[in-house]
């Protein structure tokens, strides 16, 4: 198998003096990795019986996320394992670590039971530490699955005859499109997240929680600023056209919350090899479960770049009708709602629930058509916006 981090790309692409880049060699200059080594040398002997292992990391080749930094460890009998590393969020609030490690908690828990209930490819865990240990960070250990990401979006990177294997899988998450029964098993009572969020019995209240918590930490940067202040009200009141009637009781499928193309690996011939980075999944609303970042087209892209996202987008919506045409009874349509994947419905909770807290504004101007129809006017919002403090 190829070398697991053969193509990474350590800090190419990140901002070398910024506070990211600042946790990450952190990481890297202070974490034991003999330690973690011998963690990992310990499961293998025990387990495989692999007497005289010996394993090494070389920290000159890393990937990252947002709170994590990801290296390989090296066997000497030439297999790899891959270790994530959360970042210290060097906080006066405790509280940021503890909900990292929670989250870290979450994910492996999320992947075990992918791992048993269905056929999508997701890494094993063989261990994991969230309290103080020797390493000096939470870490989990996990299988270097094979294959490559993709270097931008499906719809413009893959050739044109796997599109429609991608499509079939980009959303399921099945290395096989057409067996698709174990995703049974995860429509589920609630929404929320094994890390502090929820439960939540109906689509409204998890929405609601949701744009409430984004817009109190907005208001806290931008209080008395009209334009930010008109935003995060349209996009806080847009919680009600985000939900519709059918669903609004659920089910609640699980959800991977930021599957695209950097979190999905395939081989050669584009089979699907792997899903990574589950660190967010949770149970969601079927309005939620049916967005994507694939099928969003960004308004100022040329018109060659978003077609060629609708028709890839297109493509997923016939294979997933297919799939819930041959269902014979109506619970089992409602996991296939393929009815909404184009939708308004769709791009509005894009905007609301999907996108960056910093384009606000951004995503409020497009919700605001989207609610309320191309002449709506930014300007005219904002207007009223202000009028309605006067009504007190």
């Amino acid at each position: 198998m190829t070398p697991v981090n053969q193509n990474w790309p350590s800090f190419q692409h990140l901002g070398r003096e910024s506070d990211h880049v600042k946790k990450i060699e952190e990481v890297l200059a202070k974490a034991d990795f003999a330690y973690l080594c011998s963690k990992a040398i310990e499961y293998r002997e025990n387990k495989e019986n692999k007497p005289s292992l010996q394993c090494s990391v070389d920290t000159t080749r890393f990937t990252s996320g947002a709170f994590n930094v990801v290296v390989a460890l090296d066997f000497s009998d030439s297999v790899q394992w891959i270790a994530r590393i959360l970042l210290s969020q060097s906080t006066a609030n405790d509280s940021d670590d503890e909900s990292l490690s929670a989250s870290l908690l979450s994910e492996v828990a999320t992947m075990k039971l992918v791992r048993e209930k269905t056929k999508i490819p997701v890494p094993l865990v063989f261990g994991y530490e969230v309290s103080k240990n020797p390493l000096g960070y939470s870490y989990v250990l996990m299988e270097a699955l094979p294959g490559n990401v993709l270097p931008s979006r499906f719809a413009t990177s893959v050739p044109n005859e796997y599109k429609k294997k991608i499509g079939r899988i980009s959303h399921s998450g099945e290395s096989d499109p057409n067996d698709v029964e174990s995703l049974r098993v995860f429509p589920f009572p609630m929404t929320g997240y094994l890390a502090n969020v929820g439960p939540f019995s109906t689509s409204l209240e998890y929405f609601y929680h949701f744009r409430k918590g984004q817009t109190r930490s907005l208001l806290e940067e931008h209080r008395g600023e009209a334009e930010w202040e008109a935003a995060l009200w349209l996009l806080e009141t847009a919680v009600t056209s985000m939900a519709t009637e059918e669903f609004v009781n659920g089910p609640f499928p699980l959800c991977h919350l930021d599957l695209h193309f950097n979190n999905m690996l395939f081989d050669d011939e584009f089979n699907l090899t792997g899903i990574i980075d589950w660190s967010y999944a949770q149970t969601v609303p079927v309005e939620r479960f049916v967005v994507s970042p694939e099928f969003i087209a960004p308004p100022a892209a040329p018109a060659a770049v978003k077609q060629s996202i609708f028709d890839f987008r297109g493509m997923f919506i016939d294979a997933w009708r297919a799939i819930g045409n041959n269902k014979s009874s109506q619970q089992d349509l409602t996991l296939y709602p393929s009815k909404l994947v184009a939708s308004p419905v769709a791009e509005l909770v894009y905007r609301c629930t999907c996108s960056y807290p910093w384009r606000a504004i951004f995503d409020a101007r497009l919700s605001l058509r989207l609610l309320y129809g191309e002449n709506a006017k930014w300007e005219e919002f904002q207007k009223f916006n202000v009028e309605k403090s006067t009504w007190k």
